[in-house]
């Protein structure tokens, strides 16, 4: 894989005092620019034809585009011939309609009539007939150079395919991890989140990687920013919400109404009942957050969330900070009052109104966080006036040592943990596009999960001291990526077969190390489902109770544990990996396995479901 000194992109320290313009003048176009240098060395490595591949893409499209037009000239045939067809029926029933009246109503119609209308429109159905039959045949010669076409388009793909499959090889899933730490001067990005930066986090900041079975790791990075250690989470979730199931009676009954006319009358009344029973329900989503470890304000705690202000104009914003101002005059009056005077306001009544952290539990260190210079950052990437980034669609909740950052647009992302597969395609051009966009894309996301912290200038000025585990840490890979390769096999391989929910919560619990590989257990967690009826009693028009039966689902949690290993590859790209493994540089090691599925390669790591 194609790596960068940190060296090869330089800014000015005091670019970083203002991120979000930073990002705007600079780190930008740094990302795109390193992103495209990435991709013409990955070219330049892979010793692709570049324009051999052109030439045969610029044939498939042309042989595309004439397939289009004749498609579009045959389905102007095949309407004409539909509209012959409709012209053929009219006139064979107008023929038959006129013969019928002419021998059952000999006077009806003129002799002259009789005969001609039929011998006209005999000869009007043999020329729908002739334009019927050339139809068919131009239609027949249009299918013949659609397939001929679509022959070609098809030999000019495999081409383009065949031509740029050595580049195709190259991507891997975490490409764009090495041009974020190339390019911006404080952020570094780690290959795999690894047992030593967990210990770190652990032992240093207190963080723990979840053990509940309804939350599983789906994706996990780690990196740094001036040696202070942050984590990215994406996380399976599961719980449980009532779900109102409707069933339905049809009921009828008759009655004696008045017929208007000193009588009565019979009449047959229906009516629809309508029941609901409330179960349980298995419901999963997906959330991910950004953890933060730093000693800086170690004894701080506040939570923040979006205000929905952020893109308020000017006027806007001034009326929402008096409003909010007046708020807070009430709550520190009302604090006062009460003997609680601990919460002091600060003189930048913007910032507190958008940034609205009225919960912190220390001042001292509130402020020597939020300097001046960090306020104003903080309000310009809420605001956001000129769309740089992501605006105010974060939360920011510190809990002594450890921030957690959740942003909508890092929830919401597709590109974290982007596959190859989406880079891949047979026309060179459109590969270096997805590529660069997804490189452009990666950092952008990053970055801003990360703005909030790079904002405040004491994270990066307070450097953490250096953190030495003494210990063995008795296993090569972390849970949070054991976790996170199981959830890249299909699931299938380790659900058990009654599930029917339509999630499974996967979890990784250590085994043994056996040299390079850790063997785990996997535990997934689902719900079997068992179909019941409910009868509720409804009071229906008939002036008579009725039982409704209302079907629902009783699910119950389930779980299966399965074997399963992955281990630290030699090799730190997919295509060395893929060479050695078939040459059988990994028979030794994988021997004594009993592979059940593909094994897996991804971040450096391997992974494989084992039968046993």
């Amino acid at each position: 894989m194609e790596t960068f000194s940190k060296d090869e992109t330089t800014f000015k320290d005091e670019a970083l005092l203002e991120p979000l313009d930073f990002y705007k003048s600079q780190l930008k176009d740094a990302f795109h620019d390193n992103a495209e240098e990435y991709f013409d060395k990955l070219t330049k490595k892979s010793k692709i034809d570049v324009e051999a591949n052109r030439l045969a893409c610029k044939k498939y499209y042309e042989e595309c585009k004439s397939v289009d037009s004749l498609k579009k000239d045959k389905s102007g045939k095949v309407g004409l011939k539909a509209l012959f067809i409709v012209f053929l029926v009219f006139l064979a029933i107008a023929i038959t309609i006129i013969i019928t009246l002419t021998f059952t109503n000999p006077g009806l119609l003129h002799l002259a009539v009789s005969i001609a209308v039929p011998i006209g429109a005999a000869g009007l159905i043999a020329l729908c007939i002739v334009g019927i039959v050339k139809q068919n045949k131009l239609i027949s010669g249009l299918n013949e150079e659609i397939d001929k076409h679509n022959g070609i388009a098809s030999k000019c793909k495999d081409e383009a395919s065949q031509l740029i499959a050595g580049l195709n090889r190259l991507f891997e899933s975490n490409m764009a991890v090495h041009l974020m730490s190339k390019t911006t001067p404080v952020v570094d990005l780690d290959q795999d989140f690894d047992p030593e930066k967990y210990s770190y986090l652990h032992e240093k900041y207190g963080y723990e990687t979840s053990n509940r079975k309804d939350e599983s790791i789906l994706f996990v990075q780690s990196g740094h920013i001036l040696g202070n250690p942050f984590i990215i989470e994406r996380v399976y979730n599961q719980n449980m919400v009532n779900h109102v199931y409707t069933g339905t009676l049809t009921i009828s009954w008759t009655e004696r109404v008045s017929n208007g006319k000193g009588g009565y009358t019979t009449v047959v009344r229906t009516q629809t009942l309508t029941a609901h029973v409330t179960a349980p329900l298995p419901n999963y989503w997906t959330s991910t957050r950004l953890i933060f470890g730093s000693e800086a304000a170690p004894r701080l705690s506040f939570s923040r969330h979006p205000t929905g202000h952020g893109n308020d104009d000017d006027k806007a914003l001034e009326r929402y900070v008096k409003k909010f101002d007046k708020e807070l005059d009430k709550k520190v009056a009302k604090d006062l009052k009460d003997g609680n005077a601990s919460f002091t306001r600060l003189y930048n009544e913007t910032f507190e109104a958008l940034f609205n952290a009225l919960d912190r539990d220390n001042e001292t260190e509130f402020r020597l966080l939020f300097t001046p210079l960090a306020q104003k950052n903080m309000i310009n990437l809420i605001r956001d006036v000129d769309n740089i980034g992501y605006g105010d669609d974060f939360s920011f909740i510190k809990r002594k040592e450890l921030n957690y950052i959740n942003a909508s647009h890092l929830n919401a992302s597709k590109t974290l943990d982007y596959g190859p597969e989406n880079i891949r395609h047979f026309d060179y051009d459109i590969v270096r596009s997805n590529f660069i966009n997804y490189c452009d894309t990666y950092c952008k996301e990053i970055y801003f999960a990360l703005a909030p912290l790079i904002c405040i200038p004491l994270y990066q000025q307070h450097k953490t001291r250096e953190y030495i585990y003494n210990g063995q840490f008795g296993h090569n890979i972390t849970q949070a990526e054991a976790e996170s390769a199981a959830n890249k096999h299909s699931w299938n391989l380790f659900k058990h077969p009654a599930t029917r929910s339509l999630g499974v919560i996967l979890k990784s619990r250590f085994e043994k190390v056996n040299e390079t590989v850790d063997e785990c257990i996997i535990t997934a967690h689902s719900f079997s489902g068992t179909d019941r009826v409910t009868y509720v009693s409804v009071y229906g028009g008939d002036g008579h109770y009725h039982q409704v039966p209302v079907h629902w689902v009783e699910y119950n949690p389930i779980s299966q544990d399965t074997c399963f290993a992955i281990g630290r590859a030699k090799e730190d790209n997919y295509v060395d990996f893929s060479d050695k493994y078939t040459a059988g540089d990994y028979n030794k090691l994988l021997s004594r396995y009993n592979i059940q599925d593909t094994v897996l390669y991804r971040k450096g790591l391997y992974s494989f479901v084992k039968k046993d």
